[in-house]
């Protein structure tokens, strides 16, 4: 169950440490990169990122900056590393250039922005971990997803892993493959279809409506249920008004 959303900074530091020093043990840390870009003229932030984790975190500032930690087997120049202005958005790129090399190359990143910035993230795989934002949409591979205080919609369409998301002021819409999702403090309605895991919602202003595999799900102050389909698993309904089941 949820029961300690405000910890969630401190959980997705222990999740990214964790795996850092798990992908310690393949690869090296060759290089360490900074990155900034000037805000003032930008209300968003365009990512493409490969392997590694990705850390975002929003605040008052008026500067966009990346903390790039490179890591490969031996050192090498073959990736992609840039942080550009497009239009009114800020662009990261992070990866292995969508080459086929062996030089294989993961970049963890940490990543301070204004706080009223919209992110439209695409990651390739490792955990996410994304807190005080506006509307984000999230593309992911694989990797854990924590996600606290989104100002704005948030939209994620994940292959695996496990997703943790609090305090968000609009509609949440989720399509996931497989893992575990616990989500809760949401103002707005929560769409979700997912493969298998199981469903942990509370506190939810709107409407919740769920398309579930298998898993259990566990529903607990909402403003209505409705579950289209459940293929397996146990479902319990709580303090729903019971003229929206």
């Amino acid at each position: 169950m949820i029961n300690a959303f405000t910890r969630v900074t401190l959980i997705g530091a222990a999740l990214l440490s964790a795996q850092a020093l798990a992908w310690n043990n393949e690869m090296t840390l060759q290089d360490t990169k900074k990155l900034t870009l000037d805000a003032q003229s930008l209300s968003a932030l365009n990512v493409a990122a490969g392997s590694g984790f990705l850390h975002i975190v929003g605040s008052n500032t008026d500067t966009v900056t990346v903390k790039a930690e490179i890591y490969q087997y031996e050192a090498h120049d073959n990736y992609c590393l840039t942080l550009d202005k497009s239009g009114n958005s800020a662009k990261l790129t992070a990866n292995n250039c969508d080459n086929h090399s062996e030089d294989h190359t993961r970049i963890d990143l940490t990543v301070s922005l204004p706080a009223t910035f919209l992110l439209d993230i695409t990651d390739g795989s490792g955990e996410s971990s994304i807190e005080n934002s506006a509307e984000t949409s999230i593309h992911d591979g694989s990797g854990a997803i924590i996600i606290n205080n989104i100002s704005g919609q948030l939209t994620i369409e994940d292959g695996s892993g496990a997703i943790t998301a609090s305090n968000i002021t609009d509609s949440v819409n989720i399509h996931d493959g497989s893992g575990s999702i616990e989500l809760a403090n949401t103002q707005g309605d929560v769409i979700i279809h997912y493969g298998s895991g199981n469903i942990d919602v509370q506190n939810i202003v709107g409407k919740v409506t769920v398309t579930d595999g298998s898993g259990g799900i566990y529903v607990n102050k909402a403003g209505s249920f409705t579950l289209l389909a459940d293929g397996s698993g146990s479902v319990t309904i709580k303090n729903v008004p019971v003229q929206n089941l």
